[in-house]
């Protein structure tokens, strides 16, 4: 069994590699005669490797090299600890950019070293995503032509970077290494997979996978964004050193001191959203970069292969921007299936109305949907099952899941041929059949939510039809001699009967509609339109009944109170509107659901953003 009692010796040096402390390492090399380049860990780290693993140690980093030159050779720069890995691995691994110009600047080869993985400096940067230091890394690895098994940008090596660059979100850098080496396009990592098909995973590097709100999609689309300097290469090599200074040239004429980078520079929420903004654009050249490269290779069956797969994998994250991009560079993808399913059953299956709508409207194509040749399921069959949990859980509640699933079902019975209604696939099932078996869980768990819903609503209702019924006879101020009450003619008296007079009847509305949605049969077909409207009309009368009645409960107080406290109606007025602000926040964003699914242009709609060719 190995000693490694010499760890313990080493711990001050080891603690002096981590703190940067210089000069008490200085002192343990000089008056122990301590080995540099020897091991002070049980992993056989250097104090190099240590001091580089901090990303925080730079001076002791450049004295220690400065040592190492002056005593021994620029091979012990490239020892490795008893994983294999070495020094220069070790500040690609953590984003140290300054000690790999030390390294490299004394051993300007170290670039093209391999761990025991055969990991490169450069795919270790791609892998951990550190920018400045793969660009810096990509400015000095050189480009092995002779020998494509030990190049960095050739065979799976190369796909690998691109891979890693794409999964890291460095989309110019990936652009850049799909401009250098436009083979790496069609190339497979060590895992088979395309660099195109780690893009087609990625729905957040498009508009369309982006999961933003209202007012950060109105904001997205204001910010304006030079395209030229998003697509801007971010490596120079020397080839490239005079186009590159045009362009710097170009980009610094059109500078420019805007409101949006003062807003960027105070508000961090509309930085992101600009930065995001940049990556769509920088992802959306990079599918047309790559689907022009494949389509130049003037092959069927690689365009087939590389677009066709990416297509799956896109439909699948309902990417129809980079479907739109592949179909519009070769029309006859619309066909690829993958494992029997083709794009239009793909999109059906995963719930993906974008790109369900996109295919539904390239003409031509619209009587084209196949079968799945396992299950005998047609289109109308995947219909009919659960979506996926992910996909499901994109609205709120059980009801309109249930909604959702039933507007999926009709739009594609639409669209298929009619035999396909009453087809049986191999289990003997029809399409309505195996929607109604599929979503029973579904189906319960809607008719619990929706009356546990009514049931809360209709308890409050009922107290407002009590509270306004009861106000209009007990008049604030009273009545005279004959009935009349005393304020009748005061303006603010009307509009507390107003007022009481809205919240009795909404209210009133509000416990007959909910009444009836308690009584409801709750079949499938009545999530489609008819529960989903009676709560929509419930809420709305729920509502207006809660607001009206803080309307007549300040106007009560503003009238009893004004003679002995005049300033009484701006906070009873502020005070009002926290109970109705409150309804709002809480069941707002479940109305505006209710409204948009119910009476909305629906999840499938006509896209007139996309360039349908």
């Amino acid at each position: 069994m190995a000693n490694y009692d010499y760890v313990i010796d080493c711990l001050p040096l080891y603690k002096a590699a981590i703190e940067g402390d210089w000069e008490t390492a200085k002192r343990i090399f000089e008056e122990e005669n301590r080995d540099i380049n020897g091991s002070i860990s049980y992993f056989s780290e250097t104090a190099l490797h240590v001091a580089v693993g901090t990303n925080s140690s730079h001076r002791f980093v450049e004295k220690l090299v400065e040592m190492i030159m002056e005593v021994g050779t620029r091979q012990m720069l490239r020892t490795c600890n008893c994983y294999g890995t070495s020094i220069i691995h070790y500040a690609a691994k953590v984003g140290n950019t300054r000690a790999l110009r030390v390294l490299v600047d004394k051993d300007p080869e170290i670039v093209q070293f391999k761990e025991a993985a055969s990991y490169t400096a450069l795919k270790l940067a791609a892998l951990r995503g550190h920018r400045e230091t793969l660009c810096y890394l990509l400015e000095v690895t050189e480009d092995v032509y002779t020998d494509p098994q030990i190049s960095p940008f050739y065979g799976y090596n190369g796909a690998d970077l691109l891979c890693h660059t794409i999964t890291a979100g460095l989309y110019d850098v990936a652009l850049y290494l799909v401009k250098m080496y436009p083979d790496l396009v069609t190339e497979v990592n060590i895992s088979s997979k395309t660099g195109f098909q780690t893009l087609a995973a990625k729905p957040n590097a498009f508009q369309s996978g982006s999961k933003l709100g209202f007012w950060q999609q109105l904001i997205y689309s204001l910010i304006p964004v030079d395209r030229e300097k998003a697509l801007k290469a971010p490596i120079v090599r020397p080839t490239q050193v005079g186009t590159m200074q045009n362009q710097t040239s170009k980009a610094s004429d059109c500078l420019n001191v805007s409101l949006w980078s003062v807003l960027q520079f105070f508000a961090p929420h509309i930085k992101k959203l600009h930065d995001t903004k940049v990556e769509h654009i920088q992802a959306e050249e990079l599918v047309k970069q790559m689907c022009a490269t494949v389509i130049n290779k003037r092959s069927h069956a690689i365009a087939w292969d590389v677009l066709g797969s990416a297509l799956a994998i896109a439909a699948t994250h309902g990417i129809y921007e980079l479907i739109e991009e592949c179909i519009h560079h070769y029309p006859g993808l619309i066909y690829y299936n993958e494992g029997g399913f083709f794009l239009f059953l793909v999109a059906i299956t995963e719930r993906q109305e974008k790109v369900y709508s996109f295919l539904y409207q390239i003409s031509g194509h619209k009587v084209f949907l196949g079968i799945d040749r396992i299950n005998g399921d047609n289109a109308l069959h995947l219909a009919g099952k659960l979506a996926p949990s992910h996909r499901l859980n994109k609205v709120t509640g059980a009801a309109l899941q249930m909604q959702r699933e039933l507007q999926w079902f009709k739009e594609v019975e639409k669209f298929v041929e009619p035999s396909y209604k009453e087809a049986l696939n191999n289990d003997y099932k029809t399409p309505r059949m195996v929607f109604t078996s599929e979503h029973t869980k579904l189906l319960k768990e809607a008719q619990l939510w929706v009356k546990d819903t009514s049931s809360s609503a209709t308890v409050v209702a009922a107290l407002l039809v009590t509270m306004a019924f009861a106000a209009i006879f007990t008049a604030p101020g009273g009545n005279n001699d004959g009935g009349k009450p005393l304020f009748l003619n005061e303006s603010v008296f009307m509009l507390f009967a107003i007022s009481d007079a809205i919240a009795l009847f909404s209210s009133s509305t509000s416990v007959l509609v909910f009444l009836s949605v308690l009584n409801s049969r709750f079949a499938e077909e009545d999530f489609l339109y008819a529960l989903p409207k009676r709560l929509t009309i419930g809420l709305i009368s729920l509502f207006i009944s809660l607001a009206s009645t803080m309307v007549a409960f300040s106007a009560t107080l503003a009238l009893v109170l004004r003679d002995k406290i005049q300033w009484i109606a701006a906070p009873v007025t502020i005070l009002a509107a926290v109970p109705v602000t409150l309804f709002l926040l809480l069941q707002y964003p479940l109305l505006v659901e209710l409204v948009r699914s119910t009476y909305g242009r629906g999840i499938f709609y006509k896209q007139s953003n996309l360039l349908l060719h």
